[in-house]
């Protein structure tokens, strides 16, 4: 197995800024400096100068933050002139807008148009947005790599052992392949973390410790002290997120969150205790409740432990092959009645824990006003399903939205 391990920090990136050669004149038009600043963790700035016989009137930046961004751009305000300094800030966790995960790759280029009718394009570079409170160390094998700047490298050749393996059993039994390099970020304290995860509510921030989180396709956060199961459950979520989101659709929580729980080595105490007090008092959330997230704290333990209950039912009752049908139809994005699939399923599984069907309101009660009738004849097939059939026939094409699960501790 062969291993990388080097030290990732050079005096350009401590100082935060990497200035790029001059541009070469274009129709008229001459770049004469062009540099980007990391100022972590607020923003990343781009700064242009040229100058043109005629007035510069219009400056423009291309780019694309990677994997996950589209191609974007920015008309820059400035003074027309023949001589023009412009500069462009990029926030670095201004969510829904914008977030740059540590190790974020960026891909840009300008354009400068003068009054003349001439324009000059420079050449696509690329920046790479670091931490750059830390000194960073790393190795790597394959596709995957771990950076830590506390702790021992042994601690870290383990962590990457447990991803290389947990993306390999995903991958395979999802049916899916994670075609890019992932990159897993171990901080030695929430409060060293905290600065670089996705922002959210000051509320969320103040009762919320989170141990790990998939805040982008390619990168991982994680706390020093919680490798394991907590890396396992971070780096499905890469997983399913190849096999299960498309452009068209994502997945319910219920499975993104369930399927993670299924790629640890054990779901955790806490989990199955709760789950096995509401198979008890028959108090089980609804399978329909669980497509987004529970914003209950009380909930969140059973939420977790009943997605489990739920994915390992489907794949030990009906196998990895459908299992992993049912993620590549969520990434085609098919629509259907989610009663189907929802219902169906429950069903299903409630009947494995000894349970009867859940009481629901009649067709009369629970009936939209403008839903289509049930063409004479039309029977629900779910019940009379094969063994080795999903219960829920062909609705397994519900397009639900995902996310992450609030309570006092949280896996992403």
């Amino acid at each position: 197995m062969s291993r990388l391990l080097a030290l990732l920090s050079t005096v350009l990136v401590l100082l935060g800024t990497i200035a790029l050669p001059t541009a070469s004149a274009q129709d008229g038009i001459e770049v004469t400096a062009t540099d980007v600043v990391n100022n972590f963790p607020e923003e990343v700035v781009f700064r242009l100068s040229a100058h043109s016989e005629a007035v510069i009137e219009e400056v423009t930046l291309h780019y694309q933050i990677l994997p996950d961004g589209v191609a974007a751009y920015s008309r820059l305000d400035f003074t027309p002139g023949e001589r023009v300094q412009v500069d462009y800030q990029l926030k670095a966790n201004n969510p829904p807008r914008s977030y740059l995960a540590p190790g974020a790759q960026i891909d840009y280029y300008w354009e400068v148009e003068d009054g003349a009718g001439n324009k000059l394009t420079t050449d696509a570079s690329t920046f790479v947005y670091e931490d750059i409170r830390f000194s960073w160390e790393s190795v790597s094998e394959g596709d995957v790599s771990v950076y830590w700047y506390s702790g021992s490298s042994s601690s870290a050749e383990s962590a990457l052992v447990v991803a290389s393996d947990t993306l390999d059993e995903m991958s395979t039994l999802l049916g899916a392949t994670v075609d890019y390099p992932v990159k897993v970020w171990f901080y030695d304290s929430y409060e060293d973390m905290l600065p670089v995860l996705v922002k959210r509510s000051e509320a969320h921030e103040q009762r919320v410790i989170v141990l790990g989180e998939r805040v982008a396709s390619d990168t991982i956060l994680m706390l020093t002290d919680e490798g394991g199961d907590v890396l396992r459950h971070e780096l499905a979520h890469v997983v399913t997120h190849v096999a299960g989101e498309g452009p068209y659709g994502s997945l319910p929580t219920w499975l993104d969150e369930g399927t993670a729980m299924y790629a640890q080595s054990e779901p955790g105490d806490s989990y199955t205790s709760a789950l096995e007090s509401a198979v008890k008092r028959d108090s089980l959330l609804s399978v329909r409740s669980m497509t987004s997230p529970t914003g209950d704290a009380s909930k969140v333990s059973l939420f977790y432990g009943q997605a489990w209950s739920l994915v390992d039912f489907l794949v030990e009752t009906y196998g990895p092959a459908k299992f992993a049908e049912l993620f590549a139809t969520f990434k085609e994005g098919s629509t259907v009645d989610n009663a189907l699939l929802e219902d169906g399923l429950e069903d299903a599984w409630r009947a494995s824990l000894d349970l009867s069907p859940r009481e629901r309101p009649t067709p009369a009660e629970d009936q939209v006003s403008e839903a289509s009738p049930t063409p004479a004849g039309q029977t629900d097939t779910a019940g009379d399903a094969d063994e080795d059939e999903f219960p829920w026939g062909t609705a397994i094409g519900l397009v639900a939205a995902g996310g992450a699960l609030v309570g006092v501790i949280l896996l992403g």
